[in-house]
């Protein structure tokens, strides 16, 4: 003879109080998620460096954050915080080149990185090795700015100027940037010199660059950056732990 113990075995209240453990466990899995979602989405999100291109402040394999809620557009949730983008902020942009994800994937995306640790993420297109989703850049300029560049040097005249001045004489920040070696005999004027025709930015245009420059896609090659291409603004790293800082 088999001992069983089949559901008619277990009294009610039992029953009752399984069922409520169950329903429980399920409604506190489906708050966890999206919480997870609305402060990844809005609040901190984190970011891991894949490139050279923000050398020699941020180097590949640092892991960095950055937020929503720290934007300041119509479109933005948390427009009434007020803290807008400045030159010489690091934001996190999508490139104009990158085709979006059907909608349905990118409704289902979300629950893959939460079931996966951020490790895994579907994408609506085969994709290029090099056509990252985001990049880290540098804003240079902003609205109403204009700006040229020359040999890798950014230079921008405010609505306030009337001449155009070195970008860290407008940038009230202190950072580092470099270039790459331009070839012998590469004149001005020959592609990729590092040089850019005056541009004036029209509302909710960014002109944003990499710190390495040369060294990365920015608004050198992709010209002003729409303000909706921009998904957040970094304002820490915590990897490595060496380099633990605000940005």
């Amino acid at each position: 003879m088999f001992s069983t113990t089949s559901r008619k075995a277990i009294p009610y209240q039992e029953r009752k109080a399984i069922a409520s453990r169950r329903i429980r466990r399920t409604v506190f899995l489906v708050l966890i998620f999206f919480f997870y979602l609305f402060f990844s989405n809005y609040f901190s999100t984190a970011y891991k460096v894949g490139s050279v291109s923000m050398e020699p402040g941020i180097s590949p394999g640092d892991r960095v954050l950055y937020s929503r809620f720290l934007l300041d557009t119509d479109t933005a949730l948390f427009n009434w915080s007020g803290l807008g983008i400045s030159r010489g902020d690091l934001v996190v942009v999508s490139p104009p080149y990158f085709r979006e994800n059907q909608k349905l994937i990118d409704l289902i995306n979300p629950v893959i990185r939460f079931m996966t640790f951020q490790k895994i993420q579907l994408s609506s297109y085969s994709r290029y090795s090099w056509e990252n989703t985001d990049y880290i850049k540098r804003v240079i300029a902003v609205p109403g700015d204009s700006v040229r560049m020359v040999n890798h040097r950014a230079y921008i005249r405010t609505p306030e100027s009337s001449s155009f001045r070195y970008e860290q004489d407008v940038i009230d920040l202190d950072y580092e940037w470099k270039s790459i070696d331009t070839q012998s005999g590469w004149l001005p004027g020959y592609p990729f010199d590092g040089s850019v025709e005056e541009i004036t930015l029209g509302e909710n245009e960014f002109f944003v660059l990499s710190d390495y420059r040369g060294g990365g896609s920015d608004s050198y090659v992709w010209g002003p950056l729409s303000a909706d291409r921009i998904q957040g603004k970094v304002f820490f790293r915590y990897w490595p732990f060496s380099s633990f800082s605000f940005l």
